[in-house]
């Protein structure tokens, strides 16, 4: 059997086990090298190659950040504040959106999700609005947003890993290089909800006194200023990377964050450890092997020619929204960091077989990835309200197949226009 079939194999059986989530996903990822190890396709060396990478360093020294501005109260008191300045119900709908949408562009969308339901529950509660239809927006704000930077989600570092290793370095991910596809999507599911939410996002009472309160009046002011400076700091310097050449790379000026945090008692060691997302880590590092294998063996060359022979002489602007919706739909019913995963290293074999600039079809795999908006499992974020607001699978249906639907229509409309194919 030549290398080629083994690797389609072992991306199938990884693909079938991560649908059926009978086990660990984080077994499930640290599986498959080890098998195109033991099957001959990758060496010892390269298991473990990944592990050591700047993506994954980039991950934990964000995480560490992330969970001092959670700790801190600085998300808390920061999206009180903003919500005061609207009162309706379409307006609070937009405004919960927003604020969702920017704060998941930078630290966790579940984080961001856990510490803005006890506000989005008490504002419901005075404006005598149904839970709902806040509730609803939160999540999808916070799973869109997340396209705002390249550390938004894990689905934005493992498509700039995969554009940065399998174009060997000759094409570079920029901090806001995904805000130019990003922040239109963030903009017209915000005008969708405006227009469409108050319809399509259905009333249901719910009981909302027993979410928990967070109580930060312990927490020192100092606190909240020196992991402010820390946050800016980290983005802007990250932003900067670009422009200054001087600068050291993201990944360490993330770890340069993360130790200021910790060195001034802001975060104790434990809770800096305790903040690594550690299945994040293992889908970014051990699943890099099997998207070089693909590439290697001439197995994602397989895959291209079937896409290709089945769409015909469609182009690669056909192909690149076939990935899109397929990427969509496993979104919606597996981790939408693992479809990306598998997705990613495919469209970029696709669109590098016919002579394309493959950049295009990645992002387009990995934007799908983040529209997880159509069901309660799509992404943890979407679970953590269905006690709070007594919301059922249902409801997630519409609103989240109108918000899908606009997201589809801006990428196809912006995807070429950044990325041309055929530059």
């Amino acid at each position: 059997m030549s290398p080629a079939i083994i690797t389609l194999i072992i991306l199938f059986l990884a693909i079938v086990l991560l649908l059926l989530d009978r086990l660990p996903m984080g077994l499930i990822v640290f599986m498959v090298p080890i098998v195109l190890y033991f099957t001959g396709i990758i060496n010892a060396k390269e298991v473990f190659a990944s592990v050591v990478n700047p993506n994954v360093i980039l991950i934990l020294g964000m995480c560490v950040i992330g969970a001092a501005f959670f700790k801190t109260g600085l998300a808390y008191m920061t999206s009180e504040f903003l919500l005061k300045f609207t009162r309706s119900e379409r307006g609070l709908m937009v405004l919960v959106f927003m604020i969702s949408g920017i704060i998941s562009g930078f630290v966790s969308n579940s984080g961001t999700v856990a510490i803005l339901i006890p506000i989005v529950l008490g504002i419901a509660k005075n404006g005598k609005i149904s839970p709902i239809k806040l509730l609803l927006p939160l999540v999808f704000g916070a799973t869109i947003g997340a396209d705002i930077s390249i550390i938004g989600s894990p689905g934005n570092l493992i498509a700039k890993n995969t554009i940065e290793e399998l174009s060997k370095g000759t094409m570079k991910v920029g901090f806001f290089e995904y805000s130019k596809i990003g922040i239109p999507l963030l903009i017209g599911s915000a005008i969708c909800l405006y227009f469409l939410g108050g319809k399509i996002i259905p009333n249901r009472e719910a009981e909302i006194n027993k979410v928990e309160e967070f109580d930060y009046s312990h927490i020192p002011a100092w606190h909240r200023k020196v992991t402010s400076v820390v946050l800016i700091g980290t983005v802007l310097g990250m932003a900067a990377t670009d422009y200054i050449k001087t600068l050291p790379p993201i990944h360490i000026i993330a770890c340069l964050g993360a130790i200021i945090i910790v060195l001034f008692g802001i975060l104790s060691q434990k809770e800096a450890f305790d903040s690594f997302e550690t299945l994040t880590v293992f889908m970014l590092a051990f699943m890099i092997p099997l998207g070089n294998a693909l590439n290697s063996t001439g197995a994602g060359e397989m895959i291209a020619n079937f896409v290709v022979s089945i769409t015909g002489n469609s182009g690669v602007f056909i192909i690149m929204a076939s990935l899109w919706i397929l990427t969509w739909g496993l979104t919606q019913v597996m981790s939408n960091t693992a479809a990306c995963t598998l997705l990613c290293p495919v469209g970029w074999s696709i669109a590098e077989s016919i002579g394309a600039d493959p950049r295009a079809v990645v992002i387009a795999i990995f934007i799908a990835s983040s529209i997880a908006v159509c069901t309660p499992m799509a992404i943890p974020a979407n679970s953590m309200i269905i006690g709070p607001g007594n919301v059922k699978f249902k409801d997630f249906i519409k609103p989240g197949l109108a918000i899908s639907f606009i997201c589809f229509v801006l990428s196809m409309i912006l995807l070429p226009v950044f990325y041309p194919f055929y530059p």
